[in-house]
């Protein structure tokens, strides 16, 4: 049964925390973190090292908050890189913030109303908002935002692989662990078949295909993925090609999914208008923040749209926020949250979070940044840093 809400209820509820913030510090770390895995997709592979950064923010009564901007090294799923992201938060971002009190974390996020872009940047700042705002009323940021479960079901995401068999034991041992959806990254070359084989060997599991943009309108892999009974097919074409995605999914039974199609609000809107997908993934970096997060689930709500919490590879700090979002009714499908441990030696937060036996992971139920954020962590990682009490800024 859809859920119903009325068109911007959940952002409504957000926009409406009333918590002054007044922010006196910022400090702003890039990171290199060793991968464990080399994840191969339609984008191509892992370098097997990745930057990440960091903001961490701090208000007058010493209530700190961390957020996170997942980057990528090139522009190939969005525009925003690691030193755009830098950019963006030591030079256009943070410094008008410092000395100035904000009602919300709301208010907050509306300084940057008429900038265009920088979205990974803006989420980081704006989540660290949250952290700050969450910790000052000892409110859980699920909580705040309206959610309504505890725990939330997740599915696992797989890489390109070299052969079947390998894709087989891989996705063996993540339903061992709980995980209750499958999500095979394609390609050309590497398509129907893992596909078929996936939806053979675990017929009770729901089996989706990502195809990252990889296809051109028109290939005949859709029939034969259209015969599958898959959960979904995301994003086959490029984000912007929202008229040849509306006739591709006029031409399927199996629902097409928005994600890189959903980088904004307004696009989401159009997308939806056009009946170029009929589930949408959620990623709050790639849209700019919770705000914009809660504007796209309110509508999908509204519209009896189903929706989910996609990952970027964040640490636990990102994801901290992503399973507190997930919370919320509208998130029908399962989430693609998978513990850091998938992918880092060390998450960024101590202790961190794992999947339960019964395929859900549990929303955090500390305010402020979900999970307790490892300093010392972030300090071993640091290949730059900036930071600053609005008066000394250092070099970025």
């Amino acid at each position: 049964m859809p859920v119903t809400a009325s068109s911007s209820e959940y952002l409504d509820r957000a926009s409406a925390v009333d918590e002054p913030i007044a922010l006196v510090r910022a400090a702003v770390f890039m990171l290199s973190l060793p991968q464990i895995r080399v994840f191969r997709s339609a984008y191509g592979r892992s370098s097997g090292r990745k930057r990440l950064i960091v903001v961490r923010l701090e208000d007058a009564d010493g209530f700190t908050g961390w957020g996170e901007a997942p980057i990528a090294e090139r522009p190939l799923y969005g525009a925003d890189t690691a030193e755009s992201t830098w950019w963006a938060l030591t030079g256009l971002l943070l410094p008008p913030l410092l000395g100035a009190t904000f009602a919300g974390p709301a208010r907050l996020a509306a300084t940057w109303a008429d900038l265009l872009g920088q979205n990974y940047a803006k989420n980081a700042v704006e989540t660290a908002a949250w952290a700050i705002a969450s910790a000052r009323l000892g409110v859980p940021l699920g909580r705040l935002w309206g959610g309504t479960r505890d725990a939330v079901p997740v599915g696992e995401s797989f890489p390109i692989c070299d052969t079947v068999d390998a894709l087989h034991e891989e996705v063996a041992a993540r339903v061992a662990e709980g995980f209750g959806r499958i999500k095979l990254k394609i390609a050309p070359g590497w398509d129907v078949a893992p596909a078929r084989a996936m939806r053979e060997a675990f017929p009770g599991l729901p089996v989706s295909v990502d195809a990252n943009c990889g296809y051109a309108a028109g290939d005949p892999v859709f029939a034969d993925l259209d015969e599958l009974g898959l959960l979904m097919i995301e994003q086959p074409l490029a984000g912007d090609a929202l008229l040849e995605m509306a006739e591709l999914q006029r031409a399927l039974r199996t629902p097409l999914c928005l994600d890189e199609s959903a980088s904004s609000v307004n696009t989401t809107r159009t997308a939806l208008a056009l009946s170029a997908g009929r589930i949408v993934n959620i990623k709050p970096p790639r849209l700019g923040g919770i705000g914009p997060a809660l504007a796209v689930h309110d509508l999908c709500a509204d519209q009896g749209v189903p929706a989910w919490c996609g990952g970027m590879l964040e640490t636990g700090i990102g994801r901290g926020f992503n399973l507190a979002l997930a919370a919320l009714p509208g998130f029908t499908l399962h989430s693609d949250m998978s513990p850091a441990r998938m992918f880092y030696a060390h998450d960024l937060v101590d202790p961190t979070f794992d999947i339960r036996p019964d395929g859900l992971i549990d929303v955090p139920s500390r305010p402020g940044n979900g999970f307790p954020v490892a300093p010392e962590r972030i300090a071993d990682a640091t290949i730059r840093s900036w930071e600053s009490d609005g008066r000394t800024p250092a070099a970025p």
